[in-house]
């Protein structure tokens, strides 16, 4: 195999890890060197070979998701020559050997970005295949255990050089001489040892008695010692007793702890994320603003494939909206609640510039609308941690790094061009100039990303979020832009996008108030557009004001929804005299998307439609390659090729696109009855998937929540989309996602959709 080829057949030797504690190269320190020099020059050689970095690429492609081939690959091996020991060096072991090594500055030797795709192989080779996956987790975790067992050892030198724990000076002495006074005393036999009686009593008792004077002559000594055997036997059993009397008292008694200790013990323990510098969080480091390490991009969706900035922000929605609800609607609970707050909206944007472009652009349609999606692998980092890390990157000595280079490093190897802050309740305690600092970093960048200031920058996170859902909802692969992140991550990474656009909505309310209405009047003007559009007293039939609306809803209807639950999912809507949403554990039981879901269900059904009818095959967010977009998903999402039934039903691809409905869309006047759900799956499927998202969104989110109610609410997100990937028909995700709507229904919202082609 090409990637085995003149691979050195031991280990790097400056890995020490990856080498056994009786594992020696040579006994002689000379040959030791030369060993240990011609391994490394070896290594040097491998990591320099042209085509290596190519070939872990193309063994990646083809273990993915292909099961015989990764079986296949873990038992290829190469036989090698290591002195005069003929050794098999294993595929497996030899990537694990890369995967765990490093650069070598000292000698010269870069890997040249070979480790990241020898991790990436093991990966992908462990990937749904779970004897592969148990011969790769018992090659880590012998590595692991090696670690640990050199972490001990350097602990335990760095002890005994301190002393911490070695035997007192003169210890052994004092123990020795202890024990032979205790044989004498109980012996009874004071005159036989009285020698060494007498030197134990001299040395503890000369500062009272005066012994040493006694010392003059050898007869004085032997007169002493006579006469007063007795004294000394009761003075040696009285100094005892004190001292067994004070080591009960030690024993029963709880003893002093260390200063330091105590202050250890009363820290708090950190829960939720943490910085990878100082691994402190919230907690412990309340004052200081965490940010998490993200990619971001722009993108460019043309406004005939639902890219119109003011169609897909709801707009255009609002200001189709009539002056006048139908009579059937007069009085109900939509207009005092929907109907008029969305209209004092659109009339609050009728007076800005945006109003009157957003209708001039419909005739610009070529010119694509521009957004930043972000994804991130979910790392946290305090923003004076990096910006001290970012100065040390620079000022390296051997090695200076770029800010973002060296923040890929401490990012997992995961490409970065961001640090978006978290702010939410929980930063209260966090200085004002120290959020306004990275705010403003975090809006230039988006700024130089998209060549101009955005205008909003709550509209700008609320776009972001919305381009996540859908890639979420296409069942796309997150890690494609940045080679990281999970589908874990990046929804956490849509929890805090909720919490910024919060306080950038709370912001808005003073300096841009139009802007604020706008957005949290959104979801009521969907309702309400579609409770005209459904009032049997509307004029739809030849009214440009119906069709607008309706495509308007089409476009407008998963930003609304999103809207919906960031700013209502907290308050009563039956209590019109609720006034602003109170704090609470949990959502209201009685918030809007509850009680109008099945109006939101029905717009995200024409929105699937019109979209399959503009031939929108993905969110918009998947970077060209060669010319064409290429088309990446999930390992597990199900693949839906073609319709069950063995007739002549026209193949569907898995974005579900055919290509006679891109040309002639169905009619309901051309058709004696309606087509079957199976039909338009594919086309239903993203749109479905995305309701169930925002459902189980909206049971868990609320403005203000601890890291750890985050984890459990992105837990049961990621169990949500990973259950409708899975599904294997439209029957199965229309059950797993709680639709009740018959399959009638379904078909005649989707067909409004699919008219709305122009």
């Amino acid at each position: 195999m090409f990637a085995l080829r003149n691979i050195p057949s031991q280990p790097p030797p400056w890995s020490p890890a990856l080498w056994s504690k009786d594992q020696v190269i040579e006994k002689s320190p000379s040959k030791k060197n030369a060993k240990h020099k011609k391994l490394t020059d070896a290594w040097r050689l491998y990591f320099a070979r042209p085509g290596v970095r190519t070939a872990f690429r193309m063994l990646t492609g083809l273990v993915m998701g292909h099961g015989p081939t990764q079986s296949m690959l873990a038992n290829v091996g190469r036989s090698a020559s290591s002195g005069n020991v003929d050794d098999t060096i294993q595929l497996l072991t030899a990537c694990h050997w890369i995967e765990s090594t490093s650069d070598n500055s000292t000698s010269k030797i870069n890997l040249n970005g070979i480790g990241i795709l020898a991790e990436t192989l093991l990966d992908e080779l462990k990937e749904d295949n779970s004897a592969v996956a148990k011969q790769i987790g018992t090659i880590r975790r012998k590595t692991r255990a090696r670690k640990k067992e050199i972490a001990e050892e350097r602990r335990s030198k760095a002890l005994v050089s301190m002393s911490a724990f070695g035997s007192l000076t003169g210890g052994r002495k004092l123990e020795e001489t202890r024990i032979r006074t205790d044989t004498s005393v109980s012996s009874g036999t004071a005159e036989t040892s009285s020698g060494g009686v007498r030197d134990v009593a001299a040395s503890m008792l000369a500062p009272v008695l005066g012994l040493f004077g006694a010392q003059n002559s050898s007869s004085a000594a032997t007169a002493v010692a006579t006469t007063s055997a007795t004294a000394n036997s009761r003075a040696i059993a009285t100094a005892r007793a004190k001292i067994d009397e004070k080591k009960q008292g030690e024993t029963k008694s709880t003893p002093e702890k260390p200063s330091w200790m105590a202050e250890m013990e009363a820290m708090e323990d950190e829960t939720g994320l943490t910085c990878s510098v100082c691994q402190e969080g919230r907690t412990l480091q309340p004052t200081e603003l965490l940010g998490l390490y993200a990619y971001i991009k722009k993108v460019s969706i043309p406004h005939n494939h639902c890219g119109g900035r003011a169609q897909v922000d709801g707009t255009r929605l609002l200001l189709s909206l009539p002056s006048n609800l139908p009579g059937s609607l007069l009085g109900t609970d939509l207009d005092e609640e929907y109907f008029l707050p969305a209209k004092e909206a659109a009339n609050a944007l009728r007076n800005t510039s945006y109003a009157s472009t957003s209708f001039a652009s419909v005739a610009q349609s070529r010119r694509p609308s521009h957004f930043v999606t972000t994804v991130t692998a979910g790392n946290a980092i305090h923003c004076s941690c990096h910006a001290t890390a970012r100065t040390a990157d620079r000022n390296h000595p051997k090695a200076p790094k770029s800010e973002w280079e060296g923040a890929s490093l401490r990012n997992n190897r995961v490409a970065c061009n961001a640090i978006m802050p978290l702010v939410s309740s929980r930063s209260s305690k966090v200085p004002l100039m120290a959020v306004e600092v990275a705010l403003t970093d975090y809006q230039t960048i988006i700024s130089n990303m998209l060549g101009a200031r955005p205008k909003s920058m709550l509209w700008s996170v609320l776009h972001d979020m919305r381009l996540l859902l859908l890639r979420m909802a296409y069942g796309e692969a997150l890690n494609t832009d940045c080679a990281g992140g999970s589908l874990s991550s990046n929804a956490m990474l849509l929890f805090h996008e909720m919490f910024m656009a919060d306080m950038f909505a709370r912001d808005a309310e003073h300096d841009s108030p139009e802007t604020a209405k706008h957005a949290r009047s959104l979801s009521g003007g969907l309702v309400a557009a579609y409770e005209i559009l459904d009032a049997d007293d509307f004029d739809r039939a030849g009214s440009s004001t119906a069709a607008s609306m309706l495509r308007s809803l089409a476009d407008g209807a998963p930003m609304a929804a999103l809207c919906c639950i960031l700013f209502h999912n907290e308050k009563d809507d039956n209590n019109t005299d609720s006034g602003n949403p109170v704090s609470s554990s949990s959502p209201n039981p009685q918030r809007r998307w509850v009680l109008q879901k099945e109006k939101f269900l029905c717009s995200l059904i024409i929105c699937a439609g019109r979209r399959h009818a503009l031939g929108v095959e993905d969110s918009g967010c998947l970077t060209p390659r060669g010319g064409t977009k290429a088309r990446l998903r999930s390992s597990s999402f199900s693949e839906w090729d073609m319709v069950e039934d063995g007739n002549d039903a026209p193949e569907t691809s898995v974005s579900g696109t055919t290509s006679s409905a891109k040309r002639n869309p169905p009619s309901i006047l051309g058709n004696r009855g309606l087509p079957q759900i199976d039909e338009y799956a594919s086309a239903l499927r993203p749109m479905i998937t995305l309701y169930a998202i925002l459902d189980q969104l909206s049971a868990g989110f609320i403005v203000e929540m601890a890291d750890e109610k985050i984890e459990e609410c992105v837990s049961q997100l990621v169990k949500t989309v990973e259950a409708c990937q899975r599904c294997k028909t439209i029957h199965e995700l229309l059950q797993k996602a709680n639709i009740g709507l018959d399959q009638e229904r379904i078909i005649e919202e989707l067909q409004k959709g699919l008219m709305l082609s122009d």
